[in-house]
């Protein structure tokens, strides 16, 4: 078994990163919230929070407007934001396990998709509806916590990375590789 990455370890190299090269567009995260709000928010979605969620957001609450993205062109959201993602997916495409999208070839049906699972919890934002979600579908062990990029206008789910800790860590290295830069193009961190 192996030990999950740090978060929080991470997101402090990336908020150092951002305080030394580009001081004017702090704050860069929010801080944290208490564990009402948490609980709160689990009670809403239904299921408790991953350790490494509970500590992340207890650290830093996401992001506030204006602050460059922390991933590509995606805000990461405030827990409240999080919650509020979720309902409105979940009521585009509905709060069963799974949602599917099923295309046909000849009248035959092809490979189904999932498409929506409310066990999907989207953690990062874009302007134009996309999201990466964290999987939190217990059901599915080998896919618990990966972090799947959700495109509003596509079918497709690709997993970006095993974990939130091994989303932010590629950030970091990236950034002190020099991989990674502030893009205006994106208006945040990109490689």
């Amino acid at each position: 078994m192996s030990i999950p990455l740090d978060p929080v370890r991470s997101l402090k190299r990336i908020e150092a990163w951002v305080a030394r090269y580009y001081p004017d567009r702090l704050p860069f995260v929010r801080p944290g919230v208490n564990s009402c709000t948490i609980q709160r928010f689990e009670t809403k979605f239904g299921k408790a929070l991953p350790s490494d969620l509970r500590l992340l957001y207890t650290a830093h609450d996401g992001q506030p407007e204006g602050a460059p993205t922390l991933y590509l062109n995606q805000r990461w959201l405030p827990l409240d934001l999080a919650a509020v993602a979720w309902e409105d997916l979940c009521l585009r495409y509905g709060t069963g396990d799974e949602f599917h999208l099923v295309a046909l070839a000849d009248d035959r049906p092809l490979r189904q998709a999932t498409t929506w699972s409310a066990d999907w919890l989207p953690l990062f934002s874009s302007p134009r509806g996309d999201h990466y979600c964290i999987d939190l579908r217990t059901k599915r062990a080998d896919r618990y916590g990966q972090v799947i990029w959700f495109l509003y206008d596509r079918t497709e789910r690709a997993v970006v990375a095993q974990s939130i800790g091994d989303l932010f860590r590629r950030v970091a290295d990236g950034l002190d590789a020099g991989k990674w830069r502030l893009d205006d193009g994106y208006d945040g961190l990109s490689d």
